[in-house]
């Protein structure tokens, strides 16, 4: 009759192992997560900065489309959904004035559990170099009611 060792160590790798492996997997998903979000906020400041470049000149390069859904369209294909960006001026479309655009994207931390959803936000303000009329309301292209929502 063989006798068994209840000291011995055989398993005690594969245990700790299954003890490790969540926290492990948890601290990576974490990592790229925030990759995610710091490479989406990059994005939306990005976009915040070029469109807002366009606006103070009052130029559209991407006409007949909005400048906002050429903002929204010249991101990257994974930022484009759900994406908002919003064009207005808070004192009067006047040179000198300042436009400001802001752009918002939300973000599920947790995307199978739909859980943890943050707004990732980017904006950018700059004066008015010119306008094609100087009437004081916003050009045509830059009004909220865009496709896209207003921004809040």
């Amino acid at each position: 009759m063989r006798r068994i060792d209840l000291r011995g160590d055989d398993g005690v790798a594969m245990t700790e192992f299954a003890l490790v492996l969540p926290v492990f997997v948890l601290i990576i998903a974490g990592i790229l997560s925030f990759g995610r979000v710091f490479f989406y906020w990059i994005e939306a400041n990005h976009l915040a900065n070029e469109t807002a470049r366009w606006a103070v000149v009052d130029k559209n390069p991407y006409a007949p489309t909005t400048l906002q859904q050429a903002a929204r369209d010249s991101s990257s294909k994974e930022f484009q959904q759900d994406v908002k960006v919003c064009i207005d001026f808070p004192t009067g479309a006047v040179v000198g004035n300042p436009v400001r655009v802001r752009v918002q994207k939300p973000f599920s931390l947790v995307p199978l559990l739909n859980a943890g959803t943050i707004t990732i936000r980017g904006s950018s303000e700059m004066r008015i170099e010119q306008l094609s009329a100087s009437n004081g309301t916003a050009p045509a292209n830059y009004t909220d009611t865009s496709p896209f929502g207003a921004c809040s």
